[in-house]
Order: structure tokens, then C-alpha cells, then sequence
């Protein structure tokens, strides 16, 4: 029998799970930065202000009880709603703002740090060659997958938002 998973791969998911995942930020971490949130959060504030609310409900945020209180290192990038293929919207954290610059959180992750490759059919019949008949391949699907991962203390002042 073949062993699975990579005991890299497992070391890897259970320090994620422990410490939370790094996001690769290598920019400039000693100033307060405030964005303003897009014109889509503020014409339909009240989606926004929902999606944030379950949010909290679920533990996924960090509150700051105010400004003094906010890590030197404190990136505030703006929120937005975007269309949805069956019509309804979707809160975005534009983590690319300002477009096109260095400066943004996206902008001081190196591309090698967030490039992302999912298995391809191609991978699924070759595990299933691999492993035989009667083997069980499963295929998940999670709803806003990245917002599973827990992030490092170190790096969740960058992912920030009003």
C-alpha cells in the first residue's frame, strides 16, 4: 500500500493549523495604511455590513477597539461587491489596491509565493491507475475556501478592511 499524504505535506497543514498560514508579504511593514472601501460597498452597504456580521458570527475576524489600538503594521485595503453568475453579489477584499502597485498586499507577495495549481482530470486518472480498482478518489468544494485557512498573527493586520 502507497503512503499518503507526503509527511511534508501533513507537517505543512497541521503548523497552519497551530500558527495560521503566512501570506508571503514581503513589503513594508511599519506604517497604519487606510484605504477606502469601493463605491460598491457604500451603494449597497447593507449586503457588506450582512456578509461582515456572519463573518464575526463565525470568529473569522480580528476587531480593534479602535485606531490607537491598531498594529504599526495595520493595512486597511478596500471592500467592494462584484456580480455573481446567478445574479447576486459577492464581497471582494481588493487586496491589489492601489492597481498596479508594489505597495498594495498583493504588490509585496513575490508571484513565485502565490501561485496556486489545482489537480486536473489528468491527476485523478492517474491516481486512480495508480491505486487501482476499488480506490475512493473525493472531491470537495468549500464555499469561500480561503476564508478556512487561518492566518498568522504576523500577517493579519495586512488583510485588514473598515
Amino acid at each position: 500500500m502507497k503512503e499518503v499524504p507526503d509527511e511534508q505535506v501533513v507537517a505543512a497543514i497541521l503548523g497552519i493549523c497551530e500558527y495560521g498560514a503566512r501570506i508571503g508579504y514581503e513589503g513594508h511593514r511599519s506604517v497604519v495604511t487606510i484605504y477606502p472601501n469601493l463605491v460598491t460597498a457604500d451603494t449597497e452597504a447593507d449586503l457588506v455590513s450582512a456578509d461582515i456580521a456572519a463573518e464575526l458570527t463565525k470568529n473569522r475576524l480580528n476587531v480593534y477597539s479602535d485606531s490607537t489600538s491598531l498594529p504599526p503594521h495595520y493595512t486597511a485595503s478596500p471592500l467592494g461587491l462584484t456580480d455573481k453568475a446567478d445574479g447576486s453579489k459577492r464581497r471582494i477584499h481588493y487586496l491589489s489596491y492601489p492597481p498596479g502597485s508594489y505597495i498594495s498586499i498583493n504588490g509585496g507577495i513575490p508571484e513565485s509565493y502565490g501561485t496556486i495549481q489545482y489537480s486536473g482530470i489528468e491527476e485523478a486518472i492517474r491516481a486512480v491507475q495508480d491505486w487501482g480498482k476499488g480506490c475512493i478518489l473525493a472531491k470537495r468544494d468549500f464555499e469561500s475556501a480561503f476564508r478556512h485557512i487561518p492566518i498568522s498573527p504576523d500577517d493579519s493586520p495586512l488583510l485588514g478592511f473598515l
